[in-house]
């Protein structure tokens, strides 16, 4: 009995898994074509400012490279996707592939695919709004009524008047439904969905298989009346439950009949070829008034040379290389500038210190050379020190007059006139800017004194009594002094053990 249920399970299992036949394929009358201005996918399939070309999204959606996230697997989020642009077919088919993924055994709440005459709004029915006027396609992925028939994939027609019972999860309003398990599954998931004559197809592939040609019938249902022309969208919500929704890809293909398309287009090629004709005609009748204006004024007339009034494309290129090149001289002139002044900086600061360790007074003291003084070398140090920030402060103060005199120069050279006489101020030149011009001058010469003040008392390195000139301490001279003294510490204590050592042998 177990052994001819498992065969019948397998066998039903073949007759519905098959390869997918476009139906203009089946049915050479309908000419397919792809409308790329309902369509998206990946790569490339954000713009780097976020956007996706010929659709808008919102709520939590997120658009990536690679795909659209209708919801993150956080709790209570809605989002949407919807086109732009209106599709006006009569017979569509839409491939989308998605994937829903979370954590837990069970999810929620789900994902819609819309077809209606309007662009949804965020609301309670999957993340759209509910009494829409159109088609829905639900993912169902909770059992809100406990019938163990979830995920669903369910197919519900609204003409406007009907609330979505989400109590019940819909049940007694779908058209047609298909019990799928389409969460976590290994590869992404994909569906189909026909409208053709009138009548709504639905296959699934459920992203086990790694032939993305293989699918599984869901449902079907004829005589169905759809808007004439309506907006696609994607949207999902989470509740207390949440999973990650992504739409990877949303393809729109339309059919046309191949005799109505012929007609169509020989409708559109007699209306050219009417404004082909209507486009000569005006063109004979100008050139036949330009004639006669040019009969009837001879003189009025010149003749345009058309190569002076536009630019040719090698005046163009020549000009643009012209420009090209005078942009990199101005550059490599502002370089130049830079580098000299640079260098000039650096000529100035090597030519003080170099004045300065000339101008190194000697200190007769009877300190040995080979003795040096930390603290002397620390106070050297400091006055360094002290000299490069009383230069930076002597530099802001020449700022401070060179701006306070630019602003005088100013004034003198723009005198305003006061009342309604002749009578001409000299602006803002009062007692008070004479004032702060002299307070600055004091304080440059304040601080050029303590400069050359610091500058002359500067301690430098003790000198040597017997032979009167000047010497640091070395590196080699320190390291011996410090040997010398480790040995005579290593001597001292090991003659201090012997002398104890010797005592206490003969006790």
């Amino acid at each position: 009995m177990y052994s001819y249920l498992f065969i019948s399970t397998i066998y039903c299992s073949i007759i519905y898994v098959f390869s997918y036949t476009d139906p203009s394929v089946t049915n050479p009358q309908l000419v397919k074509r792809f409308e790329y201005k309902l369509s998206f996918k990946g790569p490339h399939l954000a713009f780097k400012d976020g956007s996706v070309p010929f659709w808008t999204f919102g709520g939590s959606a997120i658009a990536s490279d690679e795909q659209v996230r209708i919801t993150p697997s956080i709790r209570s989020q809605k989002g949407w996707i919807w086109s732009k642009n209106t599709l006006s077919a009569n017979d569509w088919l839409l491939d989308i592939k998605l994937r829903i993924t979370g954590r837990g055994r069970v999810g929620a709440d789900g994902m819609a695919i819309w077809f209606t005459e309007n662009p949804g709004v965020e609301g309670s029915v999957f993340g759209s709004n509910d009494q829409w006027k159109g088609l829905g396609i639900f993912l169902d992925s909770f059992d809100n009524d406990a019938l163990q028939n979830n995920p669903i994939i369910a197919v519900m027609l609204n003409d406007g008047t009907k609330s979505y019972d989400h109590q019940h999860d819909g049940s007694s309003q779908i058209q047609g439904s298909c019990v799928r398990d389409f969460r976590n599954k290994p590869l992404p998931i994909r569906l189909k969905i026909e409208y053709i004559n009138q009548g709504l197809t639905i296959y699934i592939n459920n992203g086990i298989s790694q032939d993305d040609n293989a699918f599984e019938f869901c449902t079907h249902i004829d005589h169905i009346q759809l808007p004439k022309v309506g907006y696609l969208g994607v949207t999902a919500a989470t509740g207390g439950l949440a999973d990650d929704h992504d739409v990877l890809e949303l393809l729109t293909h339309t059919y046309f009949d191949r005799q109505v398309l012929a007609k169509a287009h020989a409708a559109t090629d007699e209306q050219a070829r009417k404004y082909k004709e209507e486009y000569e005609k005006y063109e004979q009748e100008l050139q036949k008034e330009q004639a006669d204006y040019r009969k009837d004024h001879p003189d009025a007339t010149t003749t345009l040379n058309e190569q002076q009034l536009y630019e040719t494309e090698y005046d163009r290129e020549f000009r643009v290389i012209l420009e090209g090149q005078d942009q990199i001289r101005l550059s490599l002139t502002s370089v130049d500038r830079k580098m000299a002044e640079l260098l000039g900086r650096i000529e100035r600061l090597t030519s003080t210190d170099s004045r300065q360790v000339e101008n190194v007074p000697s200190t007769g003291t009877n300190i040995p050379a080979d003795v040096a003084r930390i603290q002397d070398i620390n106070r050297v140090i400091n006055a360094n020190t002290d000299m490069t920030r009383t230069i930076q402060s002597f530099a802001q103060v020449l700022t401070d007059l060179q701006q306070k005199v630019n602003n005088l120069q100013t004034n003198l050279k723009n005198p305003q006139v006061v009342g309604t006489g002749n009578q001409v101020v000299g602006s803002n030149v009062d007692a008070n800017i004479l004032n702060e011009l002299r307070d600055t001058i004091r304080q440059i010469k304040s601080e050029t004194n303590t400069l050359l003040h610091k500058s002359s008392n500067q301690i430098q390195c003790p000198t040597v009594g017997s032979v009167g000139d000047s010497s640091c301490l070395g590196p080699y001279t320190f390291f011996a002094i410090i040997a010398l003294q480790i040995v005579i510490f290593i001597g001292y204590f090991t003659y201090r053990k012997q002398q104890d050592y010797f005592p206490r042998k003969y006790l």
